[in-house]
């Protein structure tokens, strides 16, 4: 067997990143083909409607009635706006992250992964992601507002909860269920791993949002595509944790 092929044993902090670029090198053209579409989609689509959708510009020293008329069209176009905006980048990019999971499962158990076949398996799980990420964003949410650190604590305890979906194939309820048991006793490495990697991601983000801006016009573009070298890390480190954390709970004790 093939080191990629499997997760035997629980890895270290510094393995689980390690293990993450891994599997990233192993099939970049997939992921960065697969980040970069739905980037651009979702850029080009945000410019239309930007376009489509202007936002009107209050008169100076309007009356009552200028006033009333432009905050009744500015709500109006406002919500079109932000509406397409989530639409389009909600769907785009749950599939893309959904797929980026799946293409890590297989290649971290196969030593190979399908692309078409990771896409079309992500695209028959959207509502139950969509499910699933809304449940726990709300409680997460209710976390961060009674205190910040019952907010990490939860976010922490589902973190595994969308690769549980994906890769066991379990219901919503279940799949947090089974994330609560993967990061049991494991809290703070799951929150140091996460922060590594984050703040990998926004060095990262801030590197390309600078050369970016070089491009002018076409920028919002360019950032699309150059965002796909970085965005696929955060959802196969998803996967690599969670064969880590299953290979520790599934061990003899």
């Amino acid at each position: 067997m093939q080191p990629e092929q499997g997760i035997s044993r629980e890895l270290g902090l510094g393995e689980v990143i390690s293990k993450t670029f891994e599997v990233y090198r192993r099939d970049f053209a997939k992921y960065f083909v697969l980040f970069a579409i739905v980037g651009v989609i979702v850029q080009v689509v945000t410019t239309l409607a930007r376009q489509a959708f202007v936002l009107p510009t209050l008169p100076l020293n309007p009356t009552p009635q200028q006033f009333s008329s432009w905050f009744s069209a500015w709500l109006v176009a406002f919500f079109l706006l932000i509406g397409v905006i989530f639409v389009v980048s909600i769907v785009f990019s749950t599939i893309a992250e959904g797929s980026a999971i799946k293409l890590a499962s297989e290649q971290i158990t196969k030593g190979e992964a399908n692309f078409g076949t990771s896409i079309r398996f992500a695209v028959s799980k959207l509502l139950s992601i969509w499910a699933l990420n809304i449940i726990v964003g709300i409680i997460v949410f209710l976390g961060f507002i009674a205190l910040i650190v019952p907010g990490i604590i939860l976010a922490i305890m589902f973190s595994l909860a969308l690769p549980v979906l994906l890769i066991e194939n379990k219901g919503v309820t279940e799949s947090m269920g089974r994330s609560r048991v993967l990061v049991g006793q494991r809290w703070l490495k799951t929150f140091a791993t996460f922060l590594v990697l984050g703040i990998i991601v926004i060095i990262a983000s801030v590197i390309i949002g600078a050369i970016s801006g070089l491009f002018g016009i076409v920028s919002p573009v360019v950032n699309g595509i150059l965002s796909a070298f970085y965005q696929p890390l955060f959802p196969i480190l998803l996967a690599v944790y969670y064969y880590s954390n299953l290979a520790r709970i599934s061990q003899p004790p």
